[in-house]
Order: structure tokens, then C-alpha cells, then sequence
């Protein structure tokens, strides 16, 4: 019975409480929703950024008919050493030789 009472009386008390102080609390739950916002938001783009610099990793490779540059994905691997950067100058080379 004297719990059942305490019970009670911390209930009551919990409620005025949050009736007197319910603009702080809010505004406290507000504060901490734009903190987590934040937060995912930082994550997200340290997420990209890292991307982007993974991409920015990719190697080089010397078209062997213009020899510009091109992203080794990108390029047109002829043999293991051989590379160029369209089938354009891969056929402009075949034409030469």
C-alpha cells in the first residue's frame, strides 16, 4: 500500500513538473533532434567525401595511338600492357600496323 502511494505521489509530481517546465522540454527535445540531424548529416557527407577520394585513386593510362590520358576503367585494354582510350584509336592503330 505505501508503494502503490509513493507510486502515485512520483507520478503527480512528474506531471507538474512537466506541465511547469513542458516550453524547456521541448525545446530540449527540439535541441536534440537538430543535434542528431547534424550528426547524420556530418556522416553522410564524410560518406561521400570518401567516395569521391576513391575515385580519385583510379590509375591512369596512356592511350597508345593519342596518348592522352584515361581512367583505367574506362580505357580499351588491347593486351596486358597495351591500352587506348576509344575503339577509335584502337582501329586508327590497327590501320597503320
Amino acid at each position: 500500500m505505501k508503494f502503490l502511494i509513493l507510486l502515485i505521489l512520483l507520478f503527480f509530481l512528474l506531471a507538474i513538473f512537466a506541465t511547469r517546465y513542458r516550453r524547456r522540454i521541448k525545446t530540449a527535445i527540439e535541441i536534440w533532434g537538430s543535434l542528431k540531424r547534424d550528426h547524420q548529416n556530418k556522416q553522410t557527407q564524410q560518406n561521400r567525401t570518401e567516395q569521391i577520394e576513391k575515385e580519385k585513386e583510379v590509375p591512369l593510362v596512356k592511350c597508345k595511338k593519342c596518348e592522352s590520358w584515361v581512367p583505367q576503367k574506362n580505357a580499351l585494354n588491347f593486351n596486358s600492357r597495351t591500352y587506348y582510350c576509344s575503339a577509335n584509336c584502337m582501329e586508327k592503330a590497327a590501320v597503320i600496323n
